[in-house]
């Protein structure tokens, strides 16, 4: 049966067929592009407040500690309240990335401070940096889940970061 235009009805069907499939790829393939996007945001974002703190350390000439929460959903910027000890911190700000969702594995990050010298040390779980032990790079892996707030989704994006001794930083896609 042929309508108006001279198409039956069996080539309507197959012509809507391959809309719908072009349809459908293009929306998954939407999909990953913004949850790429996304990743690549809240990592922009992390690095902002490193560079933050090395500033921060610099100008007040201070140890500024960036401390990972042990759920895995924030991290918090603090500096040095008294440059003679370490006794105390003054909270800068918690930033909570995937909006109370896992961000990283809490047995894959360190807490870590910088010093006014850009030098990046590890803190002790007393929260003081060690100063004894020889600089060395400090990998953090940072990742988004399927669902973000789930611990047992499978993890959908994987970054490492890897800080340097002296600041520099460096982002990899795993």
């Amino acid at each position: 049966m042929k309508n108006k235009r001279g198409l039956s009805v069996v080539e309507l069907l197959v012509v809507m067929l391959f809309l719908a499939i072009v349809i459908a790829m293009s929306l998954r393939i939407g999909d990953s592009v913004a949850a790429n996007s996304r990743i690549t945001g809240l990592i922009n974002n992390f690095v902002a407040d490193f560079n933050s703190a090395k500033l921060l350390a610099s100008t007040e000439n201070r140890y500024v500690a960036i401390t990972f929460a042990a759920d895995g959903r924030s991290y918090t910027l603090q500096k040095q309240a008294d440059v003679t000890n370490f006794n105390t911190w003054t909270t800068i700000k918690t930033v909570v990335p995937v909006g109370g969702g896992i961000f990283f594995d809490a047995g894959s990050v360190s807490d870590f401070a910088v010093n006014s010298m850009g030098e990046v040390r590890l803190l002790k779980s007393d929260g003081t940096p060690d100063l004894t032990t020889a600089l060395g790079t400090i990998s953090q892996a940072l990742h988004i889940r399927k669902r973000p707030g789930g611990t047992t989704e499978p993890v959908l994006y994987r970054r490492t970061i890897q800080i340097f001794p002296y600041g520099g930083l460096k982002v990899e896609k795993n």
